[in-house]
């Protein structure tokens, strides 16, 4: 089986502002560990969804008050349903009120409480509804109020959660932060709310933010941050040991501690070994992955690592090809490519090599302690629309998406997480060939109804009239699940010729060509398209469109080899990679999380 260092998590903290440690500072954090990994007690979510975040309210809600008035509130929130959180909210007796006004006495303690809270739930509900401005105005209102300390508590937890939906780093931090400050003096930090800090952290320094105003804890983070970015993985250990000896008494010494043993674990790597199909149905995709990884392996030149190739389809079995490949001394092995392959490959009973599997086993399959997972599964990215829209306000959604078992995969995974958010989808449209386009978006936007209360009118008159087509109003935005560019192409013109122009779209990265052809795709204007990061770089891959993303893949590949042990710790660090910002889980699923772009002019532009 796999040793392990002591390889834990917990959240690296900083602070936007001076003095907001008061409460947690200075004391090292005693961190849960993974499964399969030596550690302390059972793990959190590897990464915390806003979700979860706002889960965490009802146990920062402990006041008597709150739990026996505001119970059904709750769970209606929870339950996404912002009308019966309105109809449950408690209502106070405005005549004691205006009484109190009338005669100076002050309202009793309890009711100005209740009201505080009436507020805050208010906000909330506001929130739900997609109602920002309203939003805001109350947070903003019960920001500027002395609060009981629960409350408060309550209030930054939401602003958190709307802070990650965001993708806010500087605003998490700081709210991540201000909720540790106000923790128990000898509780042990939240772990969510420290893998909230840590994520954050990391991100701001990914971005190079950077401030002469941040307090010596603040800067810890961030200097961690950065000592975890170093090239080599002995170089990385020196920084790591460095750090612990600037910082001894700071709360991410035992990240530190777990990140630079995770390190030397890496540094005993020779030989990362790739086995994919070099022939047969999947050469191309083995070639275009195995050309990246080369590509990645010859850019960076690391002193004492080797490469080996292996062609998976030279073997009877998946099995077969990893023993040839732990009997040439392989460190990890890099594959395979196809979901049946990785799924028996993890069926082994024991993986006594690392395993960096570039797919993920057919649905209900189960990882093993020693494989990463990467995959560019089109799920995640219906998952990541559904958070985006809803991040930009958006409520109520018409969902566009191919016939056939792709597309209600991608509409599964979308609509999950949209209505676990708390978003709706009152209409579908589910096309086919090209000639289906238009009558099937003109019948889900209720233009067919709309055309004949047209042709009754005229009909009425006896005589030609003008009209204007009406698309249903219950509406505000749009998820195109189109499986290729071509598709796009053809649909995206369509929603606006069917009066739904003004709502916005949202597209997987599969609308994108990836040829950056500003002819092409002049038709595209406004469409939000999720991209991976290399779609956006300023120089382009030295690839084709089409194996582009595949090529991307290798070279994620190869880096995320070389960081196996780092990436498989409980630290949980992020990689800010080609295909995508990287994260593994508990379970060594690598999470995915892309950039929102835009059309314009043709052109795909960072949003």
């Amino acid at each position: 089986m796999l040793s392990s260092p002591h390889c834990w998590r917990t959240g690296l903290t900083g602070a936007m502002a001076a003095g907001v440690l008061v409460a947690c500072g200075t004391t090292p954090g005693n961190l849960p560990s993974r499964a399969g990994f030596p550690g302390g007690s059972d793990a959190p979510a590897a990464t915390v969804p806003p979700a979860a975040v706002e889960a965490y309210l009802p146990a920062v809600t402990g006041e008597p008050l709150d739990d026996e008035l505001f119970a059904a509130t709750r769970a209606a929130l929870a339950d996404g349903d912002w009308m019966a959180a309105t109809l449950a909210l408690p209502k106070l007796e405005s005549s004691d009120d205006e009484k109190a006004e009338a005669s100076d006495t002050p309202a009793p303690e309890d009711v100005i409480i209740t009201a505080l809270w009436i507020d805050y739930y208010r906000a909330r509900i506001a929130y739900l509804r997609g109602d920002t401005g309203d939003h805001r105005a109350i947070m903003a209102a019960l920001e500027a109020r002395p609060l009981p300390d629960a409350l408060r508590r309550a209030v930054l937890s939401h602003q958190l959660a709307v802070a990650r939906r965001q993708e806010n780093n500087a605003a998490q931090l700081q709210l991540g932060l201000r909720l540790l400050s106000q923790g128990k003096q000898d509780a042990p930090p939240d772990p969510w709310l420290l893998e909230v800090v840590w994520s954050a952290a990391q991100r701001l320094e990914e971005e190079g933010s950077s401030s002469p105003s941040y307090d010596t804890i603040t800067q810890g983070w961030l200097d961690l941050a950065a000592a975890n970015t170093a090239d080599s993985p002995l170089a990385t250990a020196a920084a790591l040991s460095a750090w612990s000896t600037q910082y001894p008494q700071h709360q991410g010494r035992a990240h530190a501690d777990a990140l630079r043993e995770a390190a030397l674990e890496d540094a005993k790597s020779a030989k990362l070994t790739l086995v994919l199909p070099l022939s047969g149905p999947l050469e191309k995709a083995g070639a275009a992955v195995s050309e990246g990884f080369i590509a990645g392996f010859f850019a960076e030149q690391q002193g004492g690592l080797t490469v080996d190739v292996l062609d998976s389809r030279r073997f009877d079995t998946i099995g077969a090809a990893y023993a040839e490949a732990q009997a040439k001394g392989a460190s990890v092995i890099v594959g395979p490519l196809g979901k049946r392959q990785v799924g028996e490959l993890l069926a082994q009973p024991e993986l006594s090599v690392p395993v960096l599997a570039l797919n993920r086993p057919l649905p209900g399959g189960d990882n093993s302690p020693g494989a990463l997972l990467l995959s560019l599964a089109p799920e995640d990215e219906a998952r990541q629309l559904a958070e985006d829209a809803f991040a930009d306000g958006a409520r109520r959604a018409l969902v566009i998406r191919p016939e056939g078992e792709w597309g209600e995969r991608m509409e599964l995974a979308l609509a999950r997480r949209w209505r676990a958010l708390g978003g709706h989808i009152p209409t579908t449209a589910i096309y086919g060939k090209p000639d289906t386009h238009s009558p099937k978006l003109r019948d889900a936007l209720g233009l067919g109804e709309s055309g004949a209360r047209s042709r009754a009118v005229r009909s009425l008159f006896n005589e030609p009239l003008e009209t204007a087509g009406r698309r249903r109003e219950d509406l505000d935005t749009v998820f195109l699940l189109s499986k290729s560019s071509d598709e796009t192409r053809a649909l995206k013109p369509l929603v606006n010729y069917h009066y739904a122009g003004d709502l916005p779209v949202y597209a997987l990265s599969t609308a994108d060509s990836g040829t950056g052809n500003t002819g092409l795709n002049r038709d595209l204007g406004g469409l939000r398209v999720l991209a991976m990061p290399w779609r956006l770089a300023p120089r382009p891959l030295d690839a084709d469109g089409s194996s582009a993303a595949l090529h991307a893949l290798g070279m994620d590949a190869y880096a995320l080899a070389k960081r196996w042990w780092r990436m498989r710790s409980a630290a949980s660090p992020l990689y800010f990679g080609l295909t995508a910002e990287l994260q593994s889980n508990d379970d060594g699923f690598l999470e995915r999380r892309l950039n929102m772009a835009e059309f314009n002019r043709g052109e795909l532009r960072p949003r």
